[in-house]
């Protein structure tokens, strides 16, 4: 199985790939094979999707808001591998949302305010939830939430995956 996965993402890969700011961007996956499956392809393994990781460093200039954002993919990866788990998972989406809000509203370090970064947070769904299997999941997620009564969010650094310079930490299971 190993050796399967190896050959599809030697495949499914461009040779190079693209150096910013230092982080060595993963090469752009294809995209029948990348959506294809419910991860898609993650060849870097940072928990992030490569195409999703792509767009994040090519879209945002600013280090905190590519660490927020790979933050909040890595979050959306986790919750779709296990939408039934919704109350276990959840735990990644709300440190997410506590170390955006700390950066956004005690820090102020990024270039958008609140209302950017909700329309910024969208278009990040958009693309993490980009096929129906990714949509199914999601919507098990949020249905598996439904009717619960969850506390509002501290604003917390310590949530953050990553540090100043937008590199994430290592990936570990919490």
């Amino acid at each position: 199985m190993k050796r399967l996965a190896f050959v599809l993402l030697f495949l499914t890969s461009n040779i190079y790939s693209e150096t910013i700011n230092g982080h060595a961007l993963p090469p752009e996956p294809d995209p029948k094979i990348n959506n294809s499956t419910l991860l898609g392809i993650d060849s870097n393994n940072n928990g992030v999707r490569d195409d999703v990781e792509i767009w994040i460093y090519e879209t945002y200039n600013h280090p905190i808001e590519r660490g927020i954002f790979m933050q909040s993919a890595r979050a959306y990866n986790r919750i779709i591998v296990a939408p039934g788990k919704a109350k276990e998972t959840k735990k990644y989406s709300d440190n997410s949302v506590s170390c955006s809000t700390y950066w956004i509203f005690e820090h102020k370090p990024i270039p958008f305010d609140k209302y950017d970064f909700y329309a910024h947070r969208k278009e990040l769904k958009l693309k993490q939830f980009n096929n129906i299997k990714r949509h199914i999941a999601y919507e098990k997620y949020q249905a598996e939430l439904s009717g619960g009564v969850y506390p509002l969010l501290p604003t917390l650094k310590e949530k953050c995956e990553f540090d100043e310079n937008g590199i994430l930490k290592a990936l570990i299971s919490k």
